[in-house]
């Protein structure tokens, strides 16, 4: 199974330069070091929240007043947009981002390197993670070896033939490959979002994705991964007595069945997020006591 696979089975009303962006990509995806399944499955996660499932090509701004004091409003955003404003501004995405993001808001302006007018418009939020400002634009097309080309066409960012790449630029300078092997979805939102917006959707995500992973037809098509042998020879530590081969047979499964029953995890055989995170930490030697 390829990401298009999954992607056509959980995102039903995904865009199609985004289906043609993953039709195409398996070679960019590999590339970019998403070779695992809990790898694929991170990033699905934050792309599929960042677009709505696949929906959402640009930021759109058709906020409502009460919508922008949520996301822009005094003590939540930098931009400290006031009700008042918030009335003005809404439905008007163009004034809006020049406002909270463009040269209305100079703190965010600086962060995302705007620095013309109509900036925060322009640049706003685009593509698969959202990629939001002049300077984001610019950095990422220079680290996909692309030169200024988002900068001088944000639009060439959602095309199929460049969509996959802003994102993976992204992903690798956030190092967020060795953050999705932790199954530390919790960082990889902070790194892609700043903060953590949306990490309760984000969480809903990568579960949806990984109940498409786990019923074993990637597993089965990868014939070995790392990630299963792994978590074999972590399970092996704790006295399961399994052949580490990669290979999740019925032993492989029935083993980690055992292991979830035993620690009040969901018995379903797959080793996702959370199974992970238990594994971990049953096998971190507590920390020694701080000396008087």
């Amino acid at each position: 199974m390829r990401a298009i696979d999954i992607v056509r089975r959980v995102a039903p009303g995904a865009r199609m330069e985004y289906l043609a962006a993953f039709e195409a990509g398996e070679d960019q995806l590999k590339a970019g070091g998403i070779n695992t399944p809990l790898r694929l499955a991170h990033l699905l996660a934050q792309v599929l929240h960042e677009t709505g499932g696949l929906a959402i090509v640009r930021e759109s701004g058709a906020y409502s007043a009460a919508r922008i004091v949520e996301i822009f409003g005094q003590g939540i955003h930098s931009a400290a947009v006031t009700a008042a404003e918030a009335k003005r501004l809404a439905g008007d995405g163009r004034a809006l981002f020049d406002r909270v993001y463009g040269l209305g808001n100079p703190t965010m302006a600086n962060q995302l390197g705007n620095t013309r007018a109509g900036d925060g418009w322009i640049y706003r939020g685009n593509g698969l993670l959202q990629t939001t400002g002049r300077g984001q634009h610019r950095e990422m097309s220079e680290r996909a070896g692309l030169g200024d080309l988002f900068e001088v066409d944000p639009g060439a960012v959602t095309e199929p033939e460049h969509a996959l790449k802003p994102a993976l630029a992204e992903w690798a300078r956030g190092n967020c490959n060795a953050l999705a092997d932790r199954g530390d979805i919790r960082q990889i939102t902070r790194v892609i979002n700043g903060g953590y917006n949306g990490y309760a959707d984000r969480v809903a995500w990568l579960d949806k994705v990984w109940a498409v992973i786990g019923t074993g037809d990637v597993w089965q098509a990868a014939g070995t991964d790392d990630v299963t042998r792994d978590t074999q020879a972590r399970l092996n530590l704790l006295g399961y007595g399994l052949l580490v081969d990669g290979k999740q047979g019925p032993k492989t499964t029935a083993a980690i069945k055992d292991f979830q029953q035993r620690n009040g995890l969901k018995a379903d055989g797959i080793a996702g997020p959370a199974t992970l995170a238990v594994l971990t930490a049953r096998l971190t030697p507590a920390k020694p006591p701080r000396a008087a």
